[in-house]
This record gives C-alpha cells, sequence and structure tokens, in this order.
C-alpha cells in the first residue's frame, strides 16, 4: 500500500507538472529568440531610446531566470530529496530573478508605450511580485515553511503571468480584430486597438493567475486539514509499560 500510495502521488505531480515545464520552457524560449542577440529592431515592444531597450532586455532576462528556476522549486521531489538544490535554486529565484527583475520593470513599465491601462496592469504586477517575493523570502529565513509554501505559490503565479500572457493573447488578438473595422469600438484605428489587445491581455492573465493560485492554496489548506484530521483519529497502539518507572514519559 505505501508504494501504491508513492506511486500515485508521483503521477499527480507529473499530471501537472509535466505540462507545466513543457508550456513554460517552450514559451520562454519563443519569447527570447527577439532578444537573442539583443537587437532593436527584432524587439517586440518598440523601444522609446537606447535605455530603454537595455532595462527592457535585462528585465526579460532576469525574468526568463525566475521562469525557469521556479519550475525547479515547484518540483516536489526536488524539495524533499535535495533540500540543499533546493535552497540554493531559491536563492537564484530571489536575487537573480524575481528581485531585480521587479526593480528594472518599474522603469520599463513607465516607458512601454502601449497605453495607461497596460501601464497599471503592469505597475500593479511588478508590485505584487516583489512584495510576494519579500514575504516569501522572510518566511524562509524564519523557517514559517507553511507560509513559505502560500507566499511561493502566490509569487509563482505572478511569475507565470508572463507565460499565461503570451498563450491567451492569439485569442484576444481574434476578439479585437472582429471588431477593428466597427465604427463604434475602434473605427479602423490599429493603434487604440494594439492598446486595447495589450491591457486586455495583461488584466486577464493577471486575474486568472491570482485566482488559480486562491484555488490552490485552499486546496492544499484543506487537503493538510483532512490528513490531520486523519492523525488524530487513527487508532493507536495501547503503550507497554516502561520496567523502569523513572524512564516513563
Amino acid at each position: 500500500m505505501p508504494s501504491t500510495t508513492h506511486r500515485d502521488r508521483r503521477l499527480r505531480t507529473a499530471a501537472w507538472l509535466l505540462p507545466l515545464t513543457a508550456a513554460t520552457v517552450l514559451v520562454t524560449c519563443q519569447a527570447l529568440t527577439a532578444y537573442v542577440p539583443p537587437d532593436l529592431h527584432t524587439s517586440r515592444i518598440p523601444p522609446r531610446s537606447d535605455l530603454h531597450f537595455a532595462l527592457l532586455v535585462a528585465h526579460i532576462f532576469t525574468t526568463a531566470i525566475a521562469v525557469l528556476t521556479g519550475l525547479a522549486q515547484s518540483w516536489p521531489w526536488l524539495r524533499r530529496r535535495h533540500p540543499a538544490a533546493h535552497r540554493w535554486t531559491g536563492r537564484a529565484y530571489f536575487f537573480a530573478g524575481v528581485f531585480p527583475s521587479a526593480l528594472v520593470g518599474i522603469p520599463v513599465v513607465y516607458f512601454t508605450p502601449l497605453g495607461l491601462s497596460n501601464q497599471l496592469s503592469l505597475g500593479v504586477l511588478d508590485v505584487l511580485w516583489f512584495l510576494t517575493g519579500i514575504a516569501g523570502y522572510r518566511a524562509a529565513r524564519q523557517r514559517r515553511y507553511a507560509d513559505h509554501r502560500v507566499w511561493m505559490i502566490r509569487n509563482y503565479s505572478l511569475t507565470l503571468v508572463a507565460i499565461t500572457s503570451r498563450l491567451i493573447q492569439p485569442l484576444v488578438e481574434h476578439l479585437v480584430a472582429a471588431q477593428l473595422s466597427d465604427p463604434v469600438s475602434y473605427a479602423g484605428n490599429p493603434l487604440a486597438a494594439a492598446h486595447d489587445i495589450a491591457g486586455t491581455t495583461s488584466w486577464t492573465a493577471l486575474v486568472l493567475n491570482l485566482i488559480a493560485a486562491e484555488y490552490l492554496i485552499q486546496r492544499h489548506t484543506r487537503t493538510a486539514a483532512r490528513r490531520r484530521a486523519k492523525g488524530c483519529t487513527a487508532p493507536t497502539a495501547p503503550r507497554r509499560p516502561s520496567p523502569n518507572p523513572s524512564l516513563s514519559p
């Protein structure tokens, strides 16, 4: 029975971790192709200046580090069997990924020329990403591992907004294209349509990922509560009397 339970747990983990890994790696590699090597003319976001482009490239590559190291952090086997590797990967996630990317993201958001709605969504994302990262790091340093897990689910869900937004963008583009010639919606203005695509994609990805994170947290909380309840109600073998009363607990 224990081996069957362990095998079932591994299958359940593979059922969500393998598709997540495949989608994340493929989308990340596709996103990086426009910036390897860095070239102003291949940038997917029109840069306002050389400084803006340099900050944008730094933000994109540090985000890629966070996305990929976060996958390793999500792997239960690594946490259980190699805690030292988990800790070092976590440090890379925070100090080479989340924190520098969030800081560089502030001027990048300011210079992004895709409309106020898109700027606001990216600004909210950046602030939440930084604050949940601090909360998760502090919980780990203080050995509050249950809190650390909760905050890291939230933080990595925000990291994956970069992936979710690219997955849903084609759908948003299709919906906007259907209304492009509508005199009430866009009146054939492609710039207004581009701003709407960027803002809608950003906000939708952010909200969906936050909902998914809270769902996972609540599911984990309920599962842990059921396990504790089973542990409290499980029958225990009677304690054998100690031959030496002074050694009894």
